[in-house]
């Protein structure tokens, strides 16, 4: 297994330390990372073709994403010997090993560690508390993505909530203190996470 890769002796440290991350992670700082890499720029993204009321079910090997509009991506190698698994998840043949991380040379994905639109949230059998779904922030097109944590902030209420679908409902969010900062990966399990994904525009007629 890849060095970049969580081993399964290290989970259940790794998963104790993501599960309180959200309040410890409130004030961690990261250093020499420069904070335009982290933080969501202003998204030019539409506000119209938003998702409908359920999004149907799609294949194990495939996630929804939002930028403004739905999407969704296929982790290439996911049945195969050859998949890897990162943290608990399985992303097939995906990640780019040795990657600059975070670069600017990358586009950006965050796992917003929420319930996600209904229908658009990725569930592993008993992790429920890494129940999430992504926002992106580029379209269609096969892209190489910076992966990102965000987790719920101390005004996060399951009550009100309402899933950001873009980076300006993203930043709104952040400032409002309903999500957390954006955190690296490697600020959470140690190591970077740079994926390649195809990513395609969601037809609800073709799903």
């Amino acid at each position: 297994m890849h060095d970049s890769l969580i081993s399964r002796d290290r989970l259940p440290r790794v998963l104790f330390a993501a599960l309180v991350g959200a309040t410890l992670l409130s004030g961690c700082a990261v250093d020499a990372v420069d904070e335009d890499e982290l933080q969501p720029t202003t998204s030019e993204a539409e506000q119209e073709g938003r998702p409908p009321s359920t999004l149907p079910a799609i294949g194990a090997d495939q996630e929804y994403a939002f930028n403004g509009k739905t999407f969704t991506l296929r982790f290439p190698g996911f049945f195969t010997p050859q998949a890897e698994t990162f943290f608990i998840w399985n992303l097939g043949t995906s990640i780019v090993h040795g990657a600059p991380y975070p670069s600017n040379q990358h586009d950006k994905m965050w796992g917003i560690i929420a319930p996600g639109p209904p229908g658009g949230t990725h569930h592993v059998e008993g992790q429920d508390g890494f129940d999430h779904y992504h926002l992106i922030n580029k379209g269609a097109g096969t892209r190489t993505f910076d992966v990102f944590l965000v987790f719920q902030g101390p005004n996060f209420n399951l009550a009100t909530w309402v899933p950001p679908l873009n980076e300006q409902e993203l930043n709104a969010a952040i400032t409002a203190g309903t999500l957390g900062p954006v955190t690296l990966t490697t600020a959470v399990v140690g190591d970077p996470l740079v994926i390649k994904e195809k990513i395609k525009k969601f037809d609800p007629h073709h799903h």
